[in-house]
């Protein structure tokens, strides 16, 4: 079983990694060792996301320090970087970033989960999307970046992912949606060409201990073609991003899982969702 993981993991490609510095959390590692890492294990690379700061400048370096591993700048568009902002997208996009998240700590789904806000958010009150969004997507469909939903509501994601399909925007991520959406509402989301993310994360203690059989019956139900495994780790009481996608790897074979799905979960859809398919 450990050949078959190493195997997996060799060329898969984690899409949502945070490392440090980070502004306001504790992260396990920095970004150069988190890409150690992930070269040592002969990964394909990963995303390197933060909510505050676009990461572009940072994983441009590291790939000129580790050839071979892809290392992809993101954005998130929280109010550290101005919102639902066009110009710090477009300047993201010129840097070579390949992600863009809408709002997550600062959006008003999320915020209002918490009992905090007022946040960002996308539709107006009538339920249609705010200009500065499609002036965002405008950008992300010429760019060809891939637009991740972040923190959004399900019904903000279905409306911003039908109007990004207007565009022309060709990758779409819903950021871990498990709790929050309903299976039609996912499935609504794949059929305007999206994929879903589940995180291996939330099979930790820290986040929530969910079952692998559980993640696994999940991704079934929806159909592997139709989603992506991450890790979302970078959190110091956790095993760093490159030897959680391992244990991901090995998680899902344990419950039932074979390595042709696993394959598809951690490199083909990944891939082509960071524009490596061609």
């Amino acid at each position: 079983m450990n050949e078959t993981v190493d195997e997996i993991l060799k060329g898969s490609y984690d899409l949502h990694v945070h490392a440090g510095p980070d502004p306001t959390q504790q992260r396990r590692l920095d970004a150069l060792d988190t890409a150690r890492h992930a070269y040592e294990a002969e990964m394909g690379g990963f995303v390197l996301k933060s909510h505050e700061f676009p990461t572009a400048p940072l994983t441009y370096a590291l790939e000129r320090m580790y050839p071979g591993l892809t290392v992809a700048g993101s954005v998130s568009l929280n109010r550290e970087v101005g919102g639902l902002n066009p110009d710090a997208v477009e300047t993201a996009a010129r840097m070579g970033a390949k992600v863009v998240w809408m709002p997550t700590f600062s959006a008003h789904f999320y915020l209002s989960a918490l009992g905090k806000g007022p946040g960002i958010a996308l539709l107006d009150s009538s339920g249609d999307l705010l200009p500065k969004v499609h002036d965002v997507l405008d950008v992300v469909a010429e760019s060809g970046m891939a637009l991740a939903s972040g923190h959004i509501s399900p019904s903000e994601t279905t409306e911003l992912f039908e109007a990004a399909t207007h565009k022309g925007c060709e990758r779409l991520i819903v950021t871990h949606p498990a709790g929050l959406a309903t299976l039609d509402e996912l499935r609504t989301m794949i059929a305007l060409g999206a994929y879903v993310e589940y995180t291996f994360m939330s099979c930790l203690p820290s986040g929530g201990g969910t079952d692998p059989k559980k993640l696994v019956a999940a991704i079934r139900e929806l159909g592997v073609e139709g989603c992506i495994v991450t890790t979302d780790l970078g959190q110091w009481m956790n095993p760093p991003p490159a030897e959680g996608m391992r244990m991901a790897i090995g998680s899902l074979l344990e419950a039932g899982m074979e390595p042709d799905e696993v394959s598809t979960l951690v490199k083909a859809n990944p891939a082509y969702l960071l524009g490596l398919d061609a």
